[in-house]
């Protein structure tokens, strides 16, 4: 994992094209190429800056391959967001690009930002929140350490207005 950078924009737009991101994301399905410009050249920085969100690209060697859609084996995004100091507690958040799925790379990237969340910025609590239908989503933080804690009913509203239930999932510091 390393800090996004402008160039990671092109990548970015390719992977959310994939319905799947949007349909278990806050991603827009119509997601256009100036956002994806706009996010990697200053918003991630920004929220780095302000202490809202720190976003990290994943990023798997084994992936950088001719015949592989992204450059230098970029995977996806994972951030730490919703961000509370006083409360020492973030939410863990994250996209794979479809050809990077079902690798594990996931799992690793999750085991790393939460171990850094946890043992270097000193947060108490990382909370993973997902869309209960998503089970490759609930699997991977499974295996990255955290626990299930509960079932969040109608606890986010799409944009054709629907309710959606979340599985609540966290990691703790020891």
């Amino acid at each position: 994992m390393r800090p996004m950078r402008p160039s990671d924009a092109e990548d970015i737009y390719r992977a959310v094209q994939d319905p799947e991101i949007p349909k278990f994301t806050t991603v827009p399905a119509d997601y256009p190429i100036d956002l994806a410009i706009e996010f990697a050249n200053t918003r991630a920085a920004a929220s780095f800056v302000n202490k809202t969100e720190l976003v990290f690209v994943i990023e798997d060697a084994r992936l950088a391959t001719a015949t592989y859609p992204y450059s230098n084996g970029f995977a996806g995004v994972m951030s730490l967001h919703t961000i509370e100091i006083p409360n020492h507690r973030a939410e863990i958040g994250y996209w794979l690009a479809k050809e990077a799925r079902g690798h594990g790379i996931c799992t690793k990237a999750a085991e790393l930002i939460t171990e850094y969340g946890l043992m270097t910025i000193g947060f108490k609590r990382i909370d993973g929140i997902v869309d209960v239908r998503n089970e490759p989503s609930k699997a991977a933080l499974l295996k990255a350490g955290y626990e299930f804690e509960g079932i969040m009913k109608s606890y986010v509203t799409r944009r054709d207005g629907s309710q959606l239930d979340m599985a609540l999932f966290a990691a703790t510091k020891p």
